[in-house]
């Protein structure tokens, strides 16, 4: 036991020594085997000392490839959603187009569709913005309707935008009929949450009847349809009453518009009238 501790001590401190001759002892049985067996101890010693580092690098290799191919995917599946979204519009308005065709021979004026690009966050009723303007022929005042029903009118137009008021803005005010009984009305909304059309107590409107634009002031062309109206209700003064009403063409889910590409025509109301109906014209900022 003493001298096997001797012996250790002494490989201990001459570990390099050791070492070397361990190595060179090593080195020389190696040479004195056949080269086949030379050979299948180079290939086991080189795998067992270099698979660590090899699987190391292929691991990072792996993950930068795989990395950078995460990348790329991402970016396209971007892009695809981009594509998709601009697909979607286009078929929305090439839907809203065939639509519009079979009320497209009613209008005595001709149409240049549009689609909306941006809405006004801080306006609940909807002032929007579409990819049309005065490049188009659109001009302050013309009416914008849908397939299915007036939306609101131009306010402003540069040469490729518009800026449009839709019948949920709450200055928003449109003369309107019955077109069972043709008494007239006013559609307006209070808060941009809903539309509702006022009118004289003794006026023949009742739930269910379809309203059209009366032309009365310039704006709109008499004829375009409006909405329906729904429940009935009178004011405190029992002077005028108010009903709710549901637009044919929903102020909050538009896309795809057409703007009637006629002038406003000159105010046919008289003063004395103007100041017995609310908001004194069809439609103000």
């Amino acid at each position: 036991m003493i001298l096997l501790r001797w012996l250790a001590g002494l490989a201990f401190r001459g570990r390099e020594l050791v070492s070397l001759l361990v190595f060179v002892g090593f080195g020389m049985w190696i040479s004195s085997q056949s080269p086949q067996t030379q050979s299948h101890l180079r290939i086991a010693l080189t795998g067992s000392v270099l698979f660590p580092v090899q699987a190391i690098v292929s691991k990072v290799v792996f993950r930068r490839g795989l990395q950078a191919e995460l990348d790329r995917l991402r970016t396209e599946n971007v892009k695809l959603q981009q594509d998709k979204a601009v697909l979607l519009q286009l078929g929305d308005f090439q839907t809203s187009l065939r639509e519009f065709e079979g009320i497209r021979g009613n209008l005595r004026h001709p149409v240049v569709g549009a689609r909306l690009v941006s809405r006004d966050p801080l306006r609940l009723g909807g002032l929007w913005i579409v990819d049309v303007g005065s490049d188009s022929g659109v001009k302050e005042g013309m009416a914008v309707l849908s397939s299915t029903g007036l939306v609101g009118r131009v306010l402003s137009s540069s040469n490729t935008h518009a800026k449009v008021q839709s019948l949920a803005d709450p200055d928003c005010r449109v003369a309107v009929l019955s077109t069972r009984s043709m008494n007239p009305g006013i559609l307006h909304s209070i808060d941009g949450s809903g539309v509702f059309v006022e009118f004289s107590v003794t006026s023949d409107i009742k739930t269910g009847d379809t309203l059209m634009t009366w032309g009365a002031g310039g704006i709109f062309p008499r004829g375009i349809p409006v909405g329906q109206v729904g429940s009935i209700r009178k004011t405190p003064a029992n002077v005028l009453r108010t009903a709710s009403v549901a637009p044919f063409q929903d102020p909050w889910s538009v896309n795809a518009v057409f703007v009637l590409l006629r002038p406003p025509s000159l105010r046919v109301m008289s003063d004395s009238f103007l100041s017995t109906v609310p908001g004194k014209s069809e439609v103000r900022r």
